[in-house]
C-alpha cells in the first residue's frame, strides 16, 4: 500500500512551520475567529422623559457578509435586555414588529458592524423609524394604553361548565392564578388566550378560604403567552394610585377598567373600579403594570357605582408555591387546541330574511326520557324574543283600547341587529311531575284540598351527541343548576336540580351525518343513556338555519 506523505507549509509568521501528515487525503488546516459578545438593549421614554423598557422584542441579526446564512433570532426580557454570541462581520438588526407605545409606533432596522470582543446597541426613540397613529392629528394617549396592549396576552378566559371567569398566566411553567370559586369543583376546566386558542386547564392547588385557585396549562400551544408580573414586597400598591384591570365581564372579551385605590390592607385593597360578573379571578394591576390583587367581589350601594374589593396578591402567594412544587413532579396537560365560539357572528341578514315567516316550534323541541329538550339556533333564538315582544305589544294595546286611548305608535322592539352566535344549543331540561300520594296525604291532613306538589323527575348530568357514529365534540358542556319555587291553588313547585346547556359548532347537527342521535345521561343512571334519534326534517331545518352564516364565511352573497 502507497503511503503520501503532504508537506504543509503555513506562514502565520515570517518563520515557516512544517507540517507532515499521513492519510489518503491532504487536511487544509485554518485559524477560527473567536465569537464576538453583542449586548442589546430596548427601551423608550415617555412624554415625562421616563424611561420604559420594552420587554419580549423578537429581533433577527441578518449576516450581511454572507447573505444566505440563516437570521439568528434573539428576544429581550422583562428588562428590555437581550445577550447573543456571534462571528465578526457586518449585520443588520431588524425588529419583527412595531411597538406601540403613547400613540405611536416605533420599528428599528439597523446596522452593525461587529468588530469588539465585546459589543452593544440602545434601541430607542432616537434610532427608531416611528409613524403618528392619530394621523396627524396629535391625539395624547396615555401610558394606560400601553400598559394594556402589553399586558393583554396574559389574561385568559377561564371556561367551566356553569360559566366563565378570568385567569390570569404568572408563570412560564403554565400557572394561572383566578379565584377559587370560578372554578368551584367542577371537572371541566378550559382557558382560552384569545378567539382561537383554548385549551385544558387543570387544577393544581386550592385554598378555598383566600378564594384563591392555581391552574396549569401547556403552553406550547400559546406562543404568543406572556407572563404577567407580580409585585412584591412594601410599597407596591399606595393609596390614590391610580389602577386598573384586564377581564371578561358581562361577555365581554379582554376589557380594560380602570379606577383609584381608596384603602390597602393586608387582607383587602378597596378601590371604585367597576367589577362585574367575569371580572372574578382578574388581576388588578398597579400604575406601574405590576399585579397587586385579584380582582374578587364588588360592594353594592343603594345609589351610584359603588365600591370593589380586591385580595391583596401576597394571599396566593403560598398556593403558587403549592402549585410549582406539584407542577415539578407532574405531567404537563394536553396541548390540543379546544374547538371555541366562533368570532364571526351569525348575520343579521339571515334574520332579516326570514321576514314574518312562522316559527315551526315542534321542530326543535322533544321529550326524550325524563327530559325535555330544546335546540337553540341564532334563527329560533331571534323568534323567540320577536314572538314575545309582539305578545307584549299586542297587550299594550289592548290595555290602550280598553281605557279609550289610541294604539301606541312605538315600532316593535326588535332585537334584527343583536349579535348571535354561530352555533347550536341542546337545552335538556328535567321534566316535572306530580306526587299525587303527597298532595292527597297533605289534603286529608287539612280537610281540604291541597295544591298538587310537584317535583324534577331527574338531574341532568351529562350528554352526547352523535354524527353518524362519532361523537361531537362540545364547545362548552354547560350543566348549570335550576331551582323552581311557585304556587297556585292548582300547583306548587319548591325543588331544585340541574340541567344541561351545551354549546356545539354550526355543522354539529347536519344532513351529511345520516342519522344524528342524542344520548342524556342522569345522576341516577349515569350510565344508561336515553336514546333519541333526532328526526330527518329537524336536522334540514337546522341546516337550513345556518345557510346564512356558511355564505358569509365562504365569502358568497
Amino acid at each position: 500500500m502507497l503511503r503520501r506523505i503532504v508537506r504543509v507549509v503555513l506562514a502565520f509568521t515570517s518563520i515557516p512551520i512544517v507540517i507532515f501528515l499521513s492519510g489518503a487525503v491532504a487536511i487544509r488546516l485554518f485559524a477560527q475567529t473567536p465569537n464576538v459578545k453583542l449586548k442589546v438593549r430596548a427601551a423608550l421614554y415617555d412624554r415625562d422623559l421616563n424611561l420604559k423598557p420594552v420587554p419580549h422584542l423578537a429581533i433577527e441579526l441578518r449576516n450581511l457578509d454572507n447573505p444566505a446564512a440563516a437570521p439568528l433570532s434573539i428576544q429581550t426580557n422583562l428588562d428590555g435586555f437581550a445577550d447573543t454570541e456571534l462571528t465578526p462581520g457586518h449585520y443588520q438588526l431588524v425588529a419583527n414588529k412595531p411597538i406601540e407605545f403613547q400613540g405611536k409606533t416605533y420599528a428599528w432596522n439597523v446596522d452593525l458592524h461587529l468588530t469588539k470582543s465585546e459589543n452593544s446597541i440602545e434601541l430607542s426613540n432616537d434610532n427608531a423609524t416611528t409613524t403618528d397613529l392619530s394621523g396627524g392629528r396629535g391625539a395624547q394617549v396615555d401610558q394606560l394604553a400601553d400598559q394594556f396592549k402589553r399586558l393583554k396576552p396574559s389574561i385568559v378566559t377561564i371556561w367551566t361548565a356553569e360559566g366563565h371567569g378570568t385567569g390570569f398566566l404568572v408563570d412560564p411553567a403554565g400557572l394561572i392564578i383566578t379565584n377559587q370559586h370560578v372554578v368551584s369543583d367542577h371537572t371541566y376546566l378550559a382557558a382560552q388566550f384569545d378567539s382561537s386558542h383554548k385549551i385544558t386547564a387543570e387544577l393544581l392547588s386550592s385554598d378555598k378560604p383566600k378564594d384563591v385557585a392555581i391552574l396549569r396549562v401547556n403552553l406550547s400551544a400559546i406562543p404568543e403567552a406572556v407572563i404577567a408580573p407580580l409585585a412584591k414586597g412594601q410599597g407596591t400598591l399606595l393609596e390614590g394610585e391610580r389602577v386598573f384591570t384586564i377581564g371578561n365581564p358581562l361577555d365581554q372579551e379582554k376589557v380594560l377598567t380602570s379606577g383609584i385605590v381608596s384603602k390597602v390592607s393586608d387582607d383587602a385593597i378597596i378601590s371604585d373600579i367597576n367589577i362585574n360578573p367575569g371580572n372574578s379571578g382578574g388581576p388588578l394591576f398597579n400604575s406601574s403594570g405590576m399585579v397587586v390583587g385579584i380582582t374578587t367581589y364588588g360592594i353594592e350601594r343603594n345609589s351610584g357605582p359603588g365600591l370593589s374589593g380586591i385580595l391583596p396578591i401576597s394571599v396566593a402567594l403560598e398556593s403558587l408555591a403549592d402549585a410549582k412544587a406539584k407542577a415539578a413532579a407532574a405531567s404537563l396537560p394536553s396541548a390540543r387546541l379546544l374547538p371555541v365560539i366562533p368570532p364571526t357572528k351569525y348575520p343579521p341578514e339571515g334574520l332579516r330574511a326570514l321576514g314574518n315567516k312562522a316559527w315551526e316550534k315542534k321542530v326543535y323541541y322533544f321529550t326524550a326520557g325524563e327530559f325535555e329538550v330544546e335546540i337553540v339556533t341564532p334563527v329560533t333564538a331571534f323568534s323567540a324574543v320577536k314572538e314575545q315582544a309582539t305578545r307584549a305589544e299586542k297587550e299594550r294595546d289592548k290595555r290602550a283600547k280598553k281605557a279609550g286611548a289610541p294604539p301606541s305608535e312605538t315600532p316593535q322592539a326588535s332585537n334584527i341587529d343583536a349579535k348571535y352566535d354561530a352555533v347550536i344549543r341542546l337545552h335538556a331540561r328535567p321534566r316535572l311531575r306530580t306526587a299525587w300520594m303527597k298532595s292527597l296525604g297533605e289534603g286529608m291532613a287539612t280537610g281540604g284540598m291541597a295544591p298538587n306538589t310537584m317535583h324534577f323527575k331527574a338531574d341532568f348530568l351529562r350528554m352526547r351527541l352523535l354524527c353518524g357514529s362519532n361523537v361531537v365534540e362540545p364547545i362548552v358542556p354547560g350543566r348549570v343548576p335550576l331551582t323552581i319555587v311557585g304556587q297556585n291553588a292548582y300547583v306548587r313547585v319548591n325543588d331544585a336540580t340541574y340541567e344541561g346547556l351545551y354549546t356545539y359548532p354550526a355543522d354539529a347537527i347536519s344532513p351529511q351525518c345520516q342519522q344524528v342521535t342524542l344520548e342524556l345521561y342522569s345522576v341516577k343512571e349515569p350510565d344508561k343513556p336515553v336514546t333519541h334519534p333526532i328526526e330527518a326534517n329537524a336536522i334540514q331545518q337546522i341546516w337550513n338555519d345556518f345557510e346564512p352564516y356558511r355564505k358569509v364565511q365562504s365569502g358568497s352573497k
